[in-house]
Formats: C-alpha cells, sequence, structure tokens
C-alpha cells in the first residue's frame, strides 16, 4: 500500500487551531435547549483540552470522551488521534475509528484524511481501501482540492487484493490540477509523460511538470530537466535543464542529485568540479539511491583521473548498502573486495550466491568453483 494521504495531528495536544461547531440562533424553546446543550458540551471540551495541557491526562481524556460522546467534532478527533498513537490511552484502532467517524459525521474536515489514512493501514484488522476512498469522496465532491488529491492517490493504490483505478486516479488528478494542486499536477503530468493509462503527450506533460515545478515540487522540477535536456515536448536546452537539476537536488531529490553530480564529475553543461560532485552522489546515495551507491563504490573502488583517491573502505562501505537493496553489479564487486580480506571468504561466497542467483554470469562463473 502506497498512497500520500495527508496526516493531521489532534489539535490540543500537537498545536492545530481547534474546530468549533457552528451554532444557528432562533427565538424558540428548542433552540434555546439546543443552544445551551452545545455550550455545555464545547465547555466539556475546553475545560479537557485545558487540563491535557497542564499534563493532567486521564481527566482530561475523561471530559473529551463525554463531549465526543455527545457529537463534540473536535473532541472526537482528539480522542481518536490520541487512540491511534497509544498517548494517555491504551493504543486502540477500533477506538480511533470510532471516534475518527463521529468525527466526520459533525463535519470535522481534518478526520476525513486522517480516517482513510487509518483504513489503509495494513496493522488495522479493518483495513479497507473501498472505504478510504469513500471516505475521502465525501470531501473531495465538495471542491476540498487537497482531499481530491489524497482520493487520486488512494485510486492509484492498492491494498489486500483490491485493484486500482487508474481512470478514477486521473480524474481526481485532474479536478486538483485545475485549482492548481502542485503535486496532483505533477502525477497528472507523468501520466501524460510516460502515456500511462492515458495517451502520451509531451506537450501537456511539459506544461503540467513546469506549473508543478514553479510550485517548489522536486519530481516536477527532476523530470522538467530530464525533458529539457533530452528535447522531449520541448527544444532541448542544457542551461534550463542544470537550473531544474539544481532546484531539484537543494530540494533534497535523490535523482537530481545523482545526474547533476555526474555532470560536474564529467565537466557536462558545468565546468567539472570533482569536489561538488562527490557531495551530491553521496548526498544521493545516503538518501538511499542504490545506483548512487553503486556509482560511489566505483568510484572509491578505481578512483577517478586522479581527482578521486582509491578508498578500498568506503568503497566496500557504499557496495554493500547498494548489494543489500539488489544491486547485482554491486553484489558482484563487494564479493571481490572482501575476497582479498582476511576472514571475509565467508562473505564473499554470500555475495557471489546472491549475484549468481540474480543472473550475474561472472558470479555464476565463480559459484561454479566454489
Amino acid at each position: 500500500m502506497n498512497t500520500f494521504a495527508t496526516r493531521f495531528a489532534g489539535a490540543a495536544l500537537f498545536g492545530l487551531v481547534a474546530f468549533s461547531p457552528v451554532i444557528v440562533s432562533a427565538d424558540t424553546t428548542s433552540t434555546n435547549t439546543t443552544i445551551q446543550q452545545s455550550a455545555s458540551i464545547e465547555q466539556l471540551f475546553q475545560n479537557g483540552t485545558a487540563l491535557i495541557k497542564q499534563n493532567k491526562l486521564g481527566q482530561g481524556i475523561n471530559l473529551l470522551r463525554q463531549a465526543a460522546n455527545q457529537g463534540h467534532p473536535m473532541a472526537a478527533f482528539e480522542l481518536a488521534s490520541l487512540h491511534e498513537m497509544g498517548v494517555g490511552v491504551k493504543k486502540d484502532y477500533q477506538q480511533a475509528k470510532t471516534y475518527y467517524e463521529i468525527a466526520t459525521k459533525n463535519g470535522h474536515r481534518n478526520a476525513h484524511f486522517n480516517l482513510a489514512l487509518l483504513l489503509t493501514n495494513e496493522s488495522a484488522p479493518f483495513a479497507n481501501l473501498p472505504e478510504a476512498r469513500k471516505v475521502m469522496q465525501v470531501i473531495a465532491q465538495r471542491g476540498d482540492v487537497e482531499a481530491q488529491y489524497v482520493l487520486a492517490t488512494l485510486y492509484k493504490s492498492t491494498l489486500n487484493g483490491v485493484a486500482s483505478q487508474p481512470t478514477e486516479a486521473i480524474r481526481w488528478l485532474q479536478a486538483a490540477s485545475k485549482s492548481n494542486h502542485g503535486k496532483a499536477q505533477f502525477l497528472l503530468g507523468i501520466h501524460h509523460l510516460r502515456g500511462d493509462n492515458t495517451p502520451r503527450n509531451p506537450k501537456l506533460a511539459f506544461e503540467l511538470l513546469n506549473k508543478a515545478a514553479r510550485q517548489g515540487v522536486d519530481g516536477a522540477q527532476f523530470n522538467l530537466a530530464l525533458m529539457y535536456e533530452r528535447g522531449d515536448g520541448i527544444a532541448v536546452d542544457n542551461a534550463s535543464a542544470i537550473r531544474w537539476y539544481q532546484s531539484a537536488a537543494n530540494s533534497g531529490n535523490a535523482n537530481a542529485q545523482q545526474n547533476l553530480g555526474i555532470k560536474y564529475l564529467l565537466g557536462e553543461q558545468v565546468a567539472a568540479d570533482s569536489s561538488k560532485a562527490l557531495n551530491l552522489i553521496t548526498s544521493a546515495a545516503s538518501s538511499g539511491l542504490k545506483n548512487a551507491q553503486f556509482l560511489l563504490g566505483q568510484l572509491y573502488q578505481t578512483g577517478f583521473e586522479g581527482r578521486i583517491p582509491t578508498n578500498l573502505s568506503q568503497a566496500e562501505l557504499w557496495y554493500s548498502h547498494a548489494a543489500k537493496q539488489g544491486q547485482t553489479e554491486a553484489q558482484y564487486q563487494l564479493a571481490l573486495i572482501l575476497k582479498q580480506k582476511k576472514n571475509g571468504s565467508n562473505d564473499a561466497n554470500f555475495w557471489i550466491q546472491q549475484a549468481a542467483a540474480a543472473g550475474h554470469n561472472e558470479a555464476k562463473r565463480i559459484q561454479s568453483g566454489l
């Protein structure tokens, strides 16, 4: 299960602005009674919140529970959050679900997001992707742009045998994109760039990615750089490619850091700078990008044009990181380094076997002689 759902923390403990129910006045006995009841419930919530801030969790949670059970949306949301995280109460997903449902029924927007995310939590016994989609659709249909985006990601997801629905995902991405939602524009742009469940349209992809990139979406910036570099949907423009690679790299995009690092290493469209190259590639590798880890292993294993010295301990370190992520050539090269180390033969044989099982021909040849 992989979604981009937004989690909102409880207000009383974590600083969000409290949500208060709307009270409509009218000159009738029934309405006056309703107002008095609402005021009483609101007082329970306020008193409970105050006690929690004073670290009197037990008393405060008890008052929140009374308010929540009478339909106070913010109290229900707070209580659900506490049960979901196990703060001040026993961690209990079922109780969290119950109180999130009370909050959503009483108009609490953020509870829709947290409930949907809880329903896609595989650790929860009631995980239910179709139900999560329904929860988000309620507010997405009201025009809530963030909900439209999250709903699109839920339609892109799979869980417990429930299939993705790409057509619905694209429909909601389009809705959010029209309201200038950057991440929705990014995902929709990728659909059009790849021709993924929609006709490939590089020009439309460029438009969408350009809008998202200008809103700071690093994935869009990286893909925009690729489009400028390849001349896909736009004329080749190496200066713009470098500019967008730099923006994405500065935002922590590992792929952009790797590509820009290689350019500094080789002196492509930028002045060669080994220090910048190593810093960028190391940042990408430290983020877990296995190809960058493998590249660092290569650079340290053999050195580079006298500008990067050989360092076998660093080569072993980065090959090890990449090997553990299944990078076959890294597994093979790691085995070769380990074979040269005292007492390293057992580990070397292990990685030879891993590489051979993945189809590496040289590893297979060595394995046959073990």
